[in-house]
């Protein structure tokens, strides 16, 4: 029961840090930010668009990584270890 509250705390936490990733990328789409960043990429400062963008897909890929695997968690979906026939012969014939 324990393992089942700590994953729920972890799905509530990564929700918000997912929502706010998300809504922080909304707003700089909204109030132009985005068109100012590819602005930069015909200067000097192209890099730091790039390193923008690159830092926004590695946050919330891992944070809807984390997300995912503790809501699997959460569900109680377990894999059991799966006895193979050949294990079985190989027992028997010693």
């Amino acid at each position: 029961m324990i393992q089942r509250r700590k994953a729920v705390v972890w799905v509530v936490a990564l929700s918000i840090a997912c929502s706010l990733i998300i809504l922080h990328a909304v707003r700089w789409h909204t109030t132009g930010m985005y068109l100012e960043m590819f602005g930069w990429l015909e200067t000097g400062k192209g890099y730091i668009t790039v390193l923008y963008n690159l830092g926004i897909m590695l946050a919330l890929g891992a944070v809807l990584g984390l997300l995912l695997e503790n809501i699997t968690d959460l569900l109680g979906y377990e894999i059991h270890e799966i006895k193979h026939f050949d294990e079985d012969e190989a027992g028997e014939g010693q």
